[in-house]
C-alpha cells in the first residue's frame, strides 16, 4: 500500500512538474562583472560574478558549479568551485562570485600590445535540483579584461607586496671637475612578472641634505621580456660643486650625507607610454667633501 502512495505521490509531482514545464535547466544568463582582485609575480586572483537564473515554478538548489578560465586557445589557465549548496528562488536570478587564480606569468603573456586587454572564455558546467530532480547545464562565453591600469601602477612604482623592485647597490664618484662632478648611482631592477617594456629615461634632480645640486638621467636604457628576471643599470648626475659642497657639509655636521632622487621614469609597455612620478634615495660616499675640497 505504501509504494503504492508513493508511486501515486510521484505521478502528481511529475506531472505537476511537467505542466509548469520545469524540466528546464538552469542557465548563465549574464557575465556580470570581471575583476581583478590582486597581482603578485607568482598568483593572480579575478573575481567573476554572473547571474544564474531558475526558470522553473519551484525553488532551485545549484549543488555544483565549476568554472574554469581558458585562454584564447582554449587551455586551461584557472578554476574555481562552487564551496556551499545555493537556492534560488522560483523564476528568479541570483549572481554568485568566484575567485579565480591564475598563475601570473601565462597571464601576462595574454596581455594584447594593441590595447592591453586580455581575451579568454569562461565557462562552466554545473547541477540543480528541483523538487529532487536533478539537472545538468554547462556555459562558454568569451570575456575581455582590461588591465591597463593596472600595468599602469605596476610597473612604475617598482614593487611588489612591500617589497622594492628598485634596488640601489652603490653610489660613486667618477669625475671632479672645476665647477661640476659626476656623481653615478648603480642599481638593480627586479622584473619578477615576466613583463616585456623598455625602461627608456629617468629625467630626475638630485638633493644633497634637502639641497638642490644638480640634475640626472639613465645612462643607458634598460630593455626586459620574460626571460629577462633582473638587469643593472646606471642613472649619472652632474652636480654643482658649490651647491654639493654646502649640502655636503650640512649633512656631515650631522653624521651622514644623505641624498634623494626625485623624477618620473619614461617606461614603453606593451604598447603604451608610461610616464609617472617617482623617487628614491641613499647616502653619499663618506668622502665625497674631502675630494671636492681638495
Amino acid at each position: 500500500m505504501k509504494n503504492i502512495l508513493y508511486l501515486v505521490a510521484l505521478s502528481l509531482v511529475l506531472i505537476s512538474l511537467s505542466s509548469c514545464k520545469l524540466f528546464k535547466s538552469p542557465t548563465v544568463t549574464k557575465i556580470q562583472d570581471v575583476k581583478v582582485i590582486s597581482i603578485t609575480p607568482d598568483k593572480s586572483t579575478i573575481k567573476i560574478s554572473f547571474i544564474v537564473s531558475n526558470p522553473n515554478c519551484y525553488k532551485l538548489k545549484l549543488d555544483q558549479l565549476n568554472v574554469e578560465l581558458l585562454n584564447k586557445d582554449r587551455y586551461k589557465v584557472g578554476n574555481a568551485y562552487l564551496q556551499n549548496v545555493v537556492e534560488i528562488p522560483k523564476k528568479s536570478a541570483m549572481c554568485l562570485d568566484f575567485n579565480v587564480e591564475l598563475e601570473t606569468r601565462p597571464v601576462v603573456k595574454m596581455v594584447s600590445s594593441i590595447d592591453q586587454k586580455v581575451q579568454f572564455f569562461i565557462t562552466g558546467k554545473g547541477h540543480g535540483k528541483v523538487m529532487g530532480i536533478g539537472k545538468k547545464f554547462k556555459f562558454d562565453e568569451p570575456y575581455e579584461l582590461d588591465l591597463k591600469e593596472q600595468l599602469k601602477s605596476i610597473i612604475p612604482k617598482f614593487s611588489t607586496n612591500g617589497q622594492s623592485l628598485f634596488k640601489i647597490t652603490k653610489t660613486t664618484v667618477e669625475k671632479i671637475g672645476i665647477g661640476e662632478t659626476e656623481l653615478q648611482v648603480h642599481f638593480i631592477i627586479l622584473n619578477p612578472y615576466g613583463l616585456t617594456f623598455n625602461f627608456k629615461g629617468f629625467p630626475a634632480e638630485i638633493y644633497i641634505s634637502d639641497k638642490y645640486a644638480g640634475t640626472g638621467n639613465l645612462k643607458n636604457q634598460l630593455k626586459f621580456n620574460e626571460n629577462i628576471y633582473s638587469q643593472d643599470g646606471v642613472m649619472v648626475f652632474k652636480l654643482n660643486n658649490l651647491k654639493t659642497i654646502l649640502g655636503a657639509v650640512k649633512g656631515a655636521v650631522k653624521g651622514e650625507i644623505r641624498y634623494s632622487v626625485k623624477g618620473r621614469v619614461l617606461i614603453d609597455a606593451l604598447g603604451m607610454e608610461i610616464n609617472q612620478p617617482y623617487s628614491y634615495q641613499d647616502a653619499l660616499p663618506v668622502n665625497i667633501l674631502e675630494m671636492l675640497l681638495n
